[in-house]
Formats: C-alpha cells, sequence, structure tokens
C-alpha cells in the first residue's frame, strides 16, 4: 500500500514548508505539489520551487488559469495515474491529525473495502484572537495554539473534507464530499483538520478572493464575503468567549473535538 499526498497551492505560500514536513513526518511516501498560477510570470513558481527543493519532491505541475475552474481538475490528474494507491488530500494550510497513524487508518480502510475518509476542519488561531503573521522558524502549532469552530458559524460554509481517497474516486470540488464510493463510517475514523488559514493578510486576500468569484459567477464569493464583514466588526479580532465559536486549547487534541465532531456528524448533506 502507498500512500501519496496531492495538493494545488498558489499566492500565499507561508504554510506550505510546514505542511511537507508535517505529512513526511506522517509517512506519505511521494508528493505531488501542483501550482496555481495567476499569470505566465506569476513569481509564485519560483517560490513553490524553493521551498519544494527542500524535501526532494519538486513540482508536479503548473496551470495557469481561474482557481474556481483549475482546482478540481489538478487534484484529480495524479490520483487517476495510481488507481490502487491511498492519497491524502491537503491545501497548504491544512495539517492533518491521525490518532492511530496515518499508515494504520489506511491499513484499516483498505482491509475493510472503504476507499475514502473523512474529517473536519479544526480553524487555529493566535491566543490573542488576531491574524498574526506566520514565523517561518516556529512551528504552526505553537504560533497559534488555540482551536475554534469558524468556518460554519462565520462564513456559512461546509467544516467538512475528505481527507483521504483511493484512487481516482470522483471528489465534488473542494474536497468536501465524495460523489462515490464507499466511506470509512466516521464513528471508526473522523479525522481532525488543522485549519492554519487565519493569518496575517488574510482580509485582503478574501477581499480580493470574493471580487473575483463575484465577478465570475461563482456563488461561494459570498463566504470569503461574510467573513471580511464579520472580522471588521469584530474590531480585528475574534471574540474568544463567543460560544459560537468552541474557542479551547489544542494540546495536541481540540478541546471541544467531541462537541464540534458530533455537530458535524448531524449536518446534511447538500443537495
Amino acid at each position: 500500500m502507498r500512500i501519496h499526498l496531492v495538493t494545488v497551492v498558489g499566492g500565499y505560500l507561508q504554510a506550505l514548508p510546514a505542511m511537507l514536513r508535517h505529512y513526511r513526518n506522517l509517512g506519505v511516501e511521494s508528493f505531488f505539489v501542483n501550482v496555481h498560477l495567476r499569470n505566465e510570470s506569476d513569481p509564485v513558481l519560483e517560490q513553490v520551487r524553493a521551498m519544494t527543493a527542500e524535501f526532494g519532491c519538486g513540482i508536479a505541475s503548473s496551470t495557469v488559469g481561474p482557481w474556481q475552474f483549475v482546482q478540481q481538475e489538478l487534484y484529480a490528474r495524479q490520483r487517476e495515474l495510481y488507481p490502487t494507491d491511498w492519497f491524502v488530500l491537503a491545501d497548504q494550510d491544512e495539517l492533518q491529525q491521525y490518532p492511530a497513524g496515518l499508515a494504520e487508518t489506511l491499513a484499516d480502510c483498505e482491509q475493510a473495502g472503504y476507499d475514502h475518509v473523512r474529517g473536519c476542519f479544526v480553524d487555529r488561531i493566535a491566543r490573542d484572537g488576531a491574524l498574526r503573521p506566520v514565523d517561518p522558524e516556529a512551528p504552526l502549532e505553537q504560533q497559534f495554539p488555540l482551536g475554534a469552530f469558524l468556518s460554519f458559524p462565520v462564513l456559512n460554509a461546509d467544516p467538512r473534507k475528505v481527507v483521504a481517497v483511493k484512487g481516482p474516486v470522483v471528489i465534488q470540488k473542494g474536497q468536501h464530499h465524495a460523489l462515490e464510493g464507499t466511506a470509512c463510517p466516521a464513528r471508526r475514523h473522523f479525522i481532525q483538520v488543522h485549519h492554519f488559514k487565519w493569518v496575517d493578510g488574510l482580509v485582503e486576500r478574501l477581499s480580493k478572493r470574493a471580487a473575483e468569484l463575484h465577478a465570475q459567477g461563482v456563488p461561494h464569493w459570498t463566504e470569503s464575503a461574510r467573513f471580511v464583514q464579520y472580522f471588521g466588526k469584530c474590531g480585528g479580532r475574534f471574540p474568544l468567549a463567543d460560544p459560537r465559536l468552541l474557542v479551547g486549547e489544542c494540546a495536541p487534541e481540540y478541546l471541544h473535538w467531541n462537541a464540534v465532531k458530533e455537530m458535524v456528524l448531524r449536518m446534511p448533506r447538500p443537495g
């Protein structure tokens, strides 16, 4: 049983070295890092080349085009080449946690006949609730020690993710749900996806993203717009005492994981 990681990166890259290191430590054997470029001269290509060279994985592909229209193709391309292998699906700011071990979890699914594993976001934030810059020399977990439940109550975004999949199982855009296959039951394995998105520069990035998606007619522009509006009303800091956000320590397991898990498992799948 071979385990790969496939990701699509572009623009914001501050967490990429930590992400590659995290999954290498979990036992991922090979990395398919696909680079999304805004244009042919986008400097992000050389930045990613330098970061991946440190880990010896290189760049699998580079593509120019609107993010919403190329991301799903890039995530699927390498998986189709290795239909019997397992693939971890992770954006550069997503660090999944496998209490039983990554290889052990996927081997259990393989033996039981499941072809994908699900989980949900644990949104990681700074201790004071501000959007802090990332220090590349310090562990992300130390810089953003608090877990929270932000994606659903603030953005009205789906917090669920397909975290690992076998071969070419068709996955919904955004990797939130599989469109076919046999899922591992959530009561057997349901994975925390620690989400280090909430960092310095996010308001500007999401403001720009909302405008671009709105112009393209992509309905998800409202998620980014909701965050920008919400964070402005909060005065530039998450209200840590807001009970909706379920803010708690991660040491390393998120204090409110069981509550979030039960809430997420009751959510209906979107039609």
